[in-house]
């Protein structure tokens, strides 16, 4: 594993990535009128259950990332910020779609844009992390940049 390049991601990444995003289109479709009321409902709980991991990986993050270096800190501090701010917007979107709001599409379509801004910020800095040793924060990075990816998959769904 250490010795990947930045170039090179992992299959099981990716491969979460397509799930989520195939999550996210039947949600999408399910609100466009393609399925039950029931369906849309399990896919925003789920959505929103997704969320709620990432929140958890968020918060062991900033316990774990205050023994990096200074330059690394921040930037993990920051793409912390960016998954997070796009985790609430995705979190408000869903909301929006649970209660049928008009505009809960865009909403979601504007989520899934932050979302994956988040995650191509959070994929950069495991990299660094990983460049300068901090493996167990880079782990938790990469971690955490799946979760965001299946949370994009989901909203993607909802979107339609």
């Amino acid at each position: 594993m250490s010795g990947m390049t930045s170039t090179t991601t992992s299959p099981r990444v990716n491969g979460t990535s397509r799930l989520a995003a195939a999550g996210l289109l039947a949600l999408a479709m399910m609100l466009t009128g393609c399925s039950t009321a029931v369906d849309v409902q399990q896919f925003i709980a789920d959505a929103q259950s997704q969320a709620e991991a990432i929140d958890e990986d968020i918060q062991e993050l900033e316990e774990q990332v205050t023994g990096v270096p200074a330059e690394l800190q921040t930037q993990v501090t920051d793409a912390v910020a960016s998954a997070q701010a796009a985790t609430d917007e995705a979190r408000t979107a869903l909301d929006q779609a649970a209660t049928a709001e008009d505009g809960a599409v865009v909403a979601l379509e504007d989520a899934q844009v932050a979302l994956e801004a988040a995650s191509a910020e959070v994929r950069h800095v495991t990299e660094q992390a990983r460049e300068n040793g901090a493996d167990q924060v880079a782990d938790l990075l990469a971690q955490l940049q799946e979760q965001i990816d299946a949370l994009r998959g989901e909203t993607e769904s909802a979107a339609g």
